[in-house]
């Protein structure tokens, strides 16, 4: 059935008009103004409309022309001004609150940024050790580009043990590169040999190789200067420094921590020529060194092991009296040793700056926090504990020698060995934070510096022989975990280096 032609002008007369088009829809009324308010149809006589006067209704006229086209529309404009102003001003509001919580945009901080932060929490933060405290002012300040390249290598290659990120480790091998290519660059400059960062470049390479131990035991052939790879090069640049009056506290805090480094080498390590390291050091002169390399209870340990030493290694054997001398002196040493170490206290001044405060263990610790103070009495400890040993090999020579029985010229307690191994044990569980309910996951912060402080009492605990295998399971464990959250690599090394020694060798340590 074919629809009707009128079927859509239908529609659109039925279309019910929308709210908006019904406002002010059509023109004005020409209307006299009595119809229009009667609402009736006007027949627009002039000049009084017909309807009216056959009603005989007054007629008051028409509108004037100018009124009816250009009408007044006010009220009518005011309202669509307010709506306008009333949707902006939602817009807006809701605009705002848009911006306040949409999540902004992430900001690219890069890797080495963050392991630097790492790194502070891990090493620097009251360390007590002078040349960890320096670090952060060189990182604000210095723009030599080795000391830069050096610490984004160290601090990423520390992030990387500990967060087993092997994108890290590349980095970091590469920052190691540029570094040590900037560092010889800077030594062929006058100028820039001169300048402090290079002395700090130098140890933060030598502690990126104690991070991963796999460079300090691979890379050298020298197992003197195994303990420390960089130890020649370092010691001729002091004293190039020394030769052009740079006498800074940096220089002596250098000298310092060699110093440490090659004492603990000494007693750790027994190879023949045990005391190059310390001859090298012996040898050096500087204006502002002063005094003997160690303080005097350590520089008496120094002396008694070198006199040890001869003694053992002459063609002829010992008379038993020079034997029973060493005896008592280093029963003497080990007493003096125990006061040292009972002496040590923390400062009770907590604002007095770091450079102020006291120093112990040969001036490498300012004694400002307790765990600090631990750290010291564990190191006076296991120096006392190498004496000892010393002393009770000699009194097994003495008591062997000529299998004839002699009234004993010398007191000495067979166990004191044991003894100080377990002060020693107590020391370390208290810089840790193994005691008083604490464990090591809630004192991770500082873990590093702790960790490299203690090292060599944890390496006597490991090696010694009168410890027991469920006390050295206890250390191998602990160097394990401490290797872990702290990226120390030499502390994982020393953990399986146990079962890997040369049985003569742990015998000797």
């Amino acid at each position: 059935m074919s629809q009707r032609p009128w079927s859509s002008l239908e529609r659109k007369i039925k279309k019910k008009p929308s709210t908006f088009g019904m406002v002010n829809a059509g023109k004005r009324s020409k209307c006299c103004f009595t119809c229009r308010k009667r609402r009736v149809k006007c027949d627009l006589q002039k000049p009084y409309c017909r309807r009216c006067t056959q009603a005989e209704r007054p007629c008051p006229g028409y509108p004037d022309a100018w009124d009816v086209m250009l009408r007044v529309q006010n009220n009518y404009a005011e309202s669509k001004v307010q709506l306008r102003v009333q949707k902006v001003r939602t817009q807006r509001t809701e605009r705002i609150g848009r911006e306040e919580t949409t999540i902004p945009r992430g900001v690219h901080i890069p890797a080495e940024v963050h392991c630097w932060n790492r790194f502070y929490r891990d090493y620097a933060i009251h360390s007590g050790i002078a040349l960890f405290n320096v670090l952060p002012r060189f990182y604000i300040s210095s723009s030599s580009t080795c000391f830069q390249e050096a610490l984004q290598a160290v601090a990423l290659v520390s992030s990387a043990r500990q967060l087993h990120q092997s994108g890290l480790m590349l980095r970091a091998r590469q920052h190691y590169g540029k570094a040590i290519t900037a560092l010889n660059a800077a030594l062929n400059d006058p100028v820039l040999t001169a300048d402090d960062s290079v002395l700090v470049t130098l140890f933060l390479l030598s502690l990126f190789e104690m991070i991963i131990p796999e460079f300090l035991m691979s890379g050298l052939k020298d197992p003197v200067f195994r303990c420390h790879i960089h130890f020649e090069g370092a010691l001729l640049l002091l004293q190039w420094r020394a030769e052009r009056s740079r006498d800074s506290e940096l220089d002596k805090s250098f000298l310092t921590f060699f110093s440490h480094i090659c004492l603990m080498s000494m007693f750790l390590n027994y190879e023949s020529a045990f005391d190059s390291k310390w001859l090298a050091l012996e040898r050096f002169a500087a204006p502002w060194v002063k005094g003997p390399l160690l303080e005097p209870i350590l520089a008496q340990t120094v002396n008694f092991k070198r006199r040890t030493h001869a003694q053992v290694t002459m063609s002829h054997p010992p008379s038993r009296i020079e034997v029973i001398q060493l005896i008592k002196d280093g029963t003497a040493i080990c007493e003096n040793l125990k006061a040292t170490a009972t002496s040590v206290k923390s400062s009770s001044n907590l604002d007095l700056p770091l450079h102020l405060q006291p120093t112990a263990f040969n001036n490498m610790f300012e004694v400002s926090t307790k765990t600090t103070e631990a750290i010291v009495r564990c190191l006076y400890q296991t120096v006392r504990y190498h004496v000892v040993e010393v002393v009770s090999s000699l009194v097994t020579f003495v008591e062997d020698g000529d299998g004839a029985y002699h009234k004993p010229e010398y007191q000495f307690d067979p166990s004191l060995s044991s003894m100080i191994l377990e002060q020693v044990c107590g020391e370390i569980c208290a810089v840790l934070g193994l005691d008083s309910g604490h464990n090591m996951e809630q004192g991770e912060i500082g873990m590093a510096y702790r960790a490299y402080s203690i090292f060599w009492p944890l390496v006597v605990l490991l090696f010694s022989p009168l410890v027991g295998e469920e006390k050295r399971a206890w250390v191998q464990e602990k160097l394990r975990f401490i290797g872990e959250i702290s990226g120390l690599g030499l502390a994982t090394y020393a953990a399986g280096s146990f079962s890997t020694s040369h049985p003569a060798q742990q015998q000797a340590l």
